[in-house]
């Protein structure tokens, strides 16, 4: 009996050169081996790790969520002072006001203008606003709750956006900051303790504030701070 195709590789035979070709054809057992990392993989890995570290040194806000400016921690802790090259410039810490042109820019600008002076009908001005300049109480009710309806006799289309559940009390004290400096204004510094204060009397409040409720408050009255 004749052995089927797939048997040729098995069958009886005196054709060594077969035979071995049979086992010539089987692939090599797997090896466990290792292979040397290249060198410049290697100081690829090391250049991006040390990077990383030097960045997230320098840029690390004093480990606080309430730091706008990324370096204010290391002026605090001192770290430029002690470790700091010899000669380098020292870190400087922006106001609460120079913080809060950027946070006016990004959030606010678009509607009351980096001018400050509004826009007829959509927004009121906030340049030689009386509100402005008053105490601290009224404005920081109107950025966290925010304003509808008529204000000082005009009809104005937006509705004041409640920024309460937006920015935390540093970023509100350091636009309101700002803005209370802007323009010729020359009203207080806004504290974030100023605004927690506030916050925290209305936090039950989800509607925006009316002309007439903000009338009622005294304005001249800065925001307590908070114990």
């Amino acid at each position: 009996m004749q052995p089927g195709a797939d048997e040729v590789d098995y069958r009886e035979t005196a054709d060594v050169t077969e035979v071995h070709g049979a086992v010539k054809r089987e692939h090599r057992e797997p090896e466990a081996g290792t292979i040397p990392v290249p060198l410049w993989l290697f100081s690829l890995v090391l250049f991006v790790t040390f990077g990383a570290a030097f960045y997230f040194g320098q840029y690390n806000g004093g480990f606080s969520g309430e730091v706008f400016n990324e370096r204010e921690g290391l002026a605090a802790s001192g770290a430029d002072a002690a470790g700091g090259a010899e000669g380098a410039a020292p870190v400087v810490v922006e106001s609460l006001a120079e913080q809060g042109l950027k946070i006016f820019n990004s959030n606010c600008a678009s509607c009351h203008q980096a001018s400050g002076e509004g826009a007829a009908g959509m927004a009121p001005p906030l340049a030689g606003s009386a509100w402005i300049n008053g105490g601290s109480k009224r404005v920081t009710m109107i950025v966290l709750k925010g304003l509808h309806g008529p204000l000082h006799g005009k009809t104005y289309n937006n509705t004041m956006a409640a920024w309460g559940a937006t920015l935390n009390d540093k970023r509100i004290a350091a636009a309101l900051s700002y803005v209370r400096s802007a323009w010729g204004n020359s009203a207080g510094e806004v504290t974030p303790e100023q605004v927690a204060a506030v916050r925290a009397e209305f936090a039950s409040r989800s509607e925006p504030f009316s002309e007439d409720e903000l009338k009622e408050i005294n304005g001249d009255i800065e925001a307590a701070a908070a114990p």
